[in-house]
């Protein structure tokens, strides 16, 4: 899994998460138990939080981007 920080917030995963070495996290990503992020997905968090629950399922190159100041 790749991970940036942006504006000094990183993604947190939850340890029963499941990312995918080619998946990106950008900034302020929250990421719940037993979530599975599938390759190439890219969930940016740059101008809004995204905060995936527990037991999500993101597949494959899904690309997740928020409204700004809000959670998504």
């Amino acid at each position: 899994m790749s991970y940036y920080a942006f504006e000094g917030l990183i993604p947190i995963v939850h340890p029963t998460a499941f990312v995918h070495p080619s998946a990106v996290l950008i900034g302020d990503v929250i990421v719940g138990a037993g979530v599975y992020i599938g390759p190439l997905a890219s969930l940016r968090g740059d101008y809004g939080r995204l905060i995936v629950q527990a037991g999500a399922n993101i597949q494959d190159g899904c690309i997740m981007h928020g409204y700004c100041d809000t959670d998504t």
